[in-house]
Order: structure tokens, then C-alpha cells, then sequence
């Protein structure tokens, strides 16, 4: 059994293609193909199951995914505390929300590249409700999420800032005459939302179940810009941080109206799996992100 290919068969098993693995790992098709069967061999099991073209974790594979990011995992901690270099080197990769990508993490990326250029980031942008499961997996180090405050038993959480949320529309829109919105006045309004996996979608829906608000049909984009577009040109009225339209709303491009309903906790918060292994690089990237929250940087 080899480190390289405990490295293909974890690959594989996140990509679920042979042909995405080779071309991750610069390997030849061939070649994964190859080790992976050497891998099984070795083990007396099959870890994939192999229908077609598709690929799928076996019952074995998935029970062997979970010693074989471990491994992996401690070898990465074994070089990180032989190699004795006087600079933090080496590879983080954050998850983050597309508006934390958006509006908070450029200026952290800046300072932290400055100090410590020899670090490769990886950065993923998708929806909150998929880093749970990627920190457990490993396949991202920490993540940046918008929502409630997380309390999950298996993860380390950091609040960091509160993030407010306001209601907006074009200045022409006709609920802009109200001085006020309360959830009745949704009542038939277009709404245009985020998808069902964004951090702070649910509490837009309980909203509008608690209140039985019978909106008119909904639009959902994946988009943030989209959203934003939308409503620019009067298409609707959308719920977003404060910190996606402030600028929109200080030009009077967007009117925020002042919420009467019910007040949402919504959270930028920093989280990594408890049992995270904290490399140098990546203790660098937490301290300096706390550091800069404390010094209103971000």
C-alpha cells in the first residue's frame, strides 16, 4: 500500500471518474486505473463499484475512505513537523460563501499572501449547508459560512461578525412608498431568493410559513449578481446582507426598507473540524483572520 495510491483512490473517490482523477493528479487514465486495482488487490475488497461509466463507492470503500484520509492526513502532519523551515509554507483550502468571497475575504487574502507567499490557497465558493460535510471529508480545511450560529458537536466554531439583512427594492418599486414592511406586505410579492442550500435561506422560509405568507411565484438564483440585477431593474423585492447592496443603497440605486418583522441572527462565522490537524499555514490564516475581525480589517 502506497501513499500515492491512498492519494488516487481519495481523489477518485471525491470525483467519482477515473478520467477527473487522472487529470487532477496529472496521471495517465491508465495508470490510475492500474493502482487502484493494485490497491484492491492488496485489500481482498473492491472499493468501487463500476457500472458503466459511472463510479460509486463500494460499502468496503466507503468504510476504507475514512483510514485512508487519515493516513494521508498524518503524513502531511509528519512532513509539516520534520521540515524545519524558517518560513510557513505549504497548502490551505477555504470554503466560503459566494458574498464572503465576495466582501469579506479579499483584503484577508492580500495581508495574508504578503505574509506568507509561499503558502498555496485553494478556495472554494458553494453554498454553507455543503461544508459540514467537507470538513469531515476532508476535502477543505476550513470554511467562512453566513448563517445562524453553527452548534455542531464535531466542529470548532468561531463567531466573527454579525451580519445584518435588509429588505430591498428599486427606488421606482410600489412597496417603496410604505415607510415601513411588515410580512403581510409580502403577501403576492415577487420575491427574489437565493437557492434552498444558502446559509440564511431558512429563515426566510419559516418566515413566511409562520406568517402564512402567500407570496407570488418565486425567483431563485444561485447568483448573488443575479439577484442583485434583478432587483436593480425593479423585478421584485429580495432579503441579502447588508454588505452585498450597502453600496447600492447608499447611491440610492436600491431603497432598504425598515423591517417590522422578525429579527434574523445571521452570523459570519469561521468553523473547522475539532479533530483538524492545524498546520502552521493554517493556524497563520486563523490567528490573522481573528486579528483582523479585532482590528475592523475585513
Amino acid at each position: 500500500m502506497e501513499l500515492r495510491q491512498l492519494k488516487m483512490f481519495c481523489t477518485a473517490a471525491k470525483t467519482l471518474s477515473f478520467t477527473k482523477t487522472a487529470a487532477e493528479l496529472d496521471y495517465a487514465q491508465s495508470n490510475i486505473t492500474a493502482q487502484i486495482r493494485l490497491l484492491e488487490n492488496e485489500l481482498t475488497v473492491q472499493l468501487f463499484e463500476r457500472l458503466g461509466r459511472t463510479l460509486q463507492l463500494t460499502h468496503d470503500g466507503q468504510k476504507f475512505l475514512k483510514y485512508a484520509q487519515k493516513i494521508l492526513q498524518l503524513s502531511d502532519e509528519a512532513k509539516e513537523q520534520l521540515i524545519q523551515s524558517p518560513t510557513i509554507q505549504g497548502k490551505i483550502s477555504i470554503g466560503a460563501a459566494e458574498s464572503l468571497c465576495i466582501y469579506r475575504l479579499p483584503s484577508l487574502l492580500q495581508e495574508y499572501r504578503r505574509l506568507y507567499p509561499q503558502v498555496e490557497i485553494h478556495l472554494e465558493v458553494t453554498s454553507c449547508q455543503e461544508f459540514p460535510a467537507s470538513l469531515r471529508t476532508n476535502d477543505i480545511d476550513v470554511a467562512f459560512t453566513l448563517t445562524q450560529p453553527i452548534a455542531l458537536p464535531d466542529m470548532t466554531t468561531h463567531i466573527l461578525l454579525d451580519e445584518p439583512m435588509v429588505f430591498v427594492a428599486n427606488p421606482t418599486y410600489k412597496l417603496t412608498k410604505k415607510k415601513s414592511l411588515r410580512p403581510a406586505d409580502l403577501n403576492g410579492e415577487c420575491l427574489i431568493l437565493t437557492e434552498k442550500t444558502c446559509g440564511y435561506r431558512p429563515l426566510i422560509t419559516k418566515m413566511l410559513e409562520d406568517f402564512n405568507i402567500q407570496t407570488g411565484p418565486l425567483l431563485e438564483f444561485s447568483s448573488l449578481g443575479a439577484i442583485k440585477k434583478c432587483v436593480l431593474i425593479g423585478l421584485g423585492i429580495s432579503i441579502m446582507p447588508l454588505i452585498v447592496v450597502k453600496e447600492h443603497i447608499e447611491t440610492d440605486k436600491l431603497v432598504a426598507f425598515d423591517w417590522k418583522g422578525p429579527k434574523w441572527e445571521v452570523k459570519t462565522q469561521l468553523i473547522y473540524h475539532k479533530d483538524k490537524w492545524i498546520s502552521p499555514a493554517l493556524r497563520a490564516f486563523i490567528d490573522l483572520t481573528q486579528a483582523m475581525i479585532h482590528n475592523d480589517l475585513i
